[in-house]
C-alpha cells in the first residue's frame, strides 16, 4: 500500500515552471565558477597562478570524475593535472584539499546550528540528532582552526606525507587574507547550492522555506565524509531523504527534488566534463612539446 501510494504520488508530480531548469543550470555553473576560484586562490601562494578560465574548466572536470568514480575520484584527476603542467607535489596538493575541508565542515556545520535553531523558532519541529552531528563537527573543526599544532617533519619519506596532509590547515592560517577570500566563496557556494535545492522543490510546486534549504545543503555538505560511492549516488540521497524527515519533509518530496537535481548536474557535467578535460589534456601536451 505505501509502494503504490507513493509511485501514484510521483505519478503527479509535474514541472510547473521549466524556466527554473535554466535557472538551476545557471546556478550550476556559478557553483563551479566559485570552487575554480577557491581553486586558483590557494595555489597562487604556492607557485600555481590559474587563469580563471583554467579554475572554471579544472573545478568542472573535477566534479565530472566525481559524478563517473569511487571515492570523489575528481580530486585524483586534479591533482594528476597539477603535476603534470605545474609539478605540483600530490603531498602539498592533499594539504591544500584538508585545508578547505576544514573551512567548509566549520562553516557548513555553523550554518546548519543556526538554521536548526530558526526552523525550531518557527516551526516547533527540533532534530537533537543533527544538532548534535553539526555541533560535534563545528567543535571540532573550532579545535583545529584555533589550536592545531604545526607537526615537525621526520626522517620518514611516508610519515612527512602524512605531516604535511596535516598541516594543510596551515596553508591557510597563515594568510589572513587568502583565509578571509576562501572563506567568503565557500559562504557563497553554500547559498548558491541551498538556492538551488529550494528551485529543485519548488519545479514541482513543492512549499518549502529557504531556512531549510540551508540546513539540508548543510548536512549535505558534511556528507562528503562518507561519499564512498560515485558522486555520493544513493548516499547522497538518503542523507537528504533521512534529514527532510526530521524537519517534516516528507520523503517522496525530499527524493524527487535530489533526483532531479541530480539529473540537472549529470546532464551538465556529461556535457561539459569530457569537453573541458579533452581541452585541458589537448593543451597540456602542446605545453609538454614546446
Amino acid at each position: 500500500h505505501w509502494k503504490t501510494y507513493n509511485l501514484e504520488y510521483f505519478k503527479q508530480l509535474q514541472v510547473i515552471n521549466p524556466l527554473y531548469i535554466l535557472i538551476l543550470i545557471i546556478l550550476l555553473l556559478s557553483l563551479y565558477f566559485i570552487i575554480g576560484l577557491m581553486t586558483k586562490g590557494i595555489l597562487k601562494p604556492l607557485g600555481v597562478n590559474l587563469s580563471k578560465k583554467e579554475a572554471f574548466k579544472v573545478s568542472v572536470m573535477t566534479g565530472f570524475y566525481n559524478l563517473i568514480t569511487p571515492f570523489r575520484g575528481g580530486l585524483v584527476s586534479r591533482a594528476v593535472y597539477l603535476k603534470k603542467k605545474y609539478e605540483f607535489p600530490y603531498p602539498t596538493f592533499l594539504s591544500t584539499v584538508a585545508a578547505t575541508y576544514v573551512l567548509e565542515f566549520f562553516i557548513a556545520s555553523l550554518a546548519g546550528i543556526i538554521a536548526t535553531y530558526l526552523i525550531y523558532l518557527a516551526t516547533g519541529i527540533f532534530s537533537i540528532l543533527l544538532f548534535f552531528i553539526f555541533l560535534g563537527m563545528f567543535l571540532g573543526m573550532f579545535f583545529v582552526i584555533l589550536f592545531s599544532p604545526k607537526l615537525k617533519e621526520r626522517n620518514n619519506k611516508w610519515l612527512n606525507r602524512f605531516i604535511k596532509v596535516i598541516n594543510g590547515w596551515h596553508i591557510l592560517k597563515r594568510d589572513k587574507k587568502l583565509l578571509t577570500n576562501v572563506s567568503f566563496l565557500i559562504f557563497i557556494k553554500l547559498l548558491i547550492a541551498s538556492i538551488m535545492l529550494f528551485l529543485q522543490f519548488k519545479i514541482f510546486g513543492l512549499g518549502i522555506t529557504y531556512i531549510k534549504t540551508i540546513f539540508l545543503t548543510a548536512i549535505g555538505n558534511l556528507g562528503i565524509l562518507i561519499n564512498i560511492t560515485p558522486a555520493g549516488l544513493g548516499i547522497n540521497e538518503a542523507i537528504t531523504v533521512f534529514s527532510a524527515l526530521t524537519i517534516g519533509i516528507t520523503a517522496v518530496e525530499s527524493l524527487s527534488a535530489a533526483i532531479f537535481g541530480r539529473l540537472v548536474v549529470t546532464l551538465v557535467l556529461f556535457i561539459l566534463g569530457p569537453i573541458f578535460t579533452y581541452y585541458l589534456l589537448k593543451k597540456n601536451e602542446t605545453n609538454t612539446k614546446e
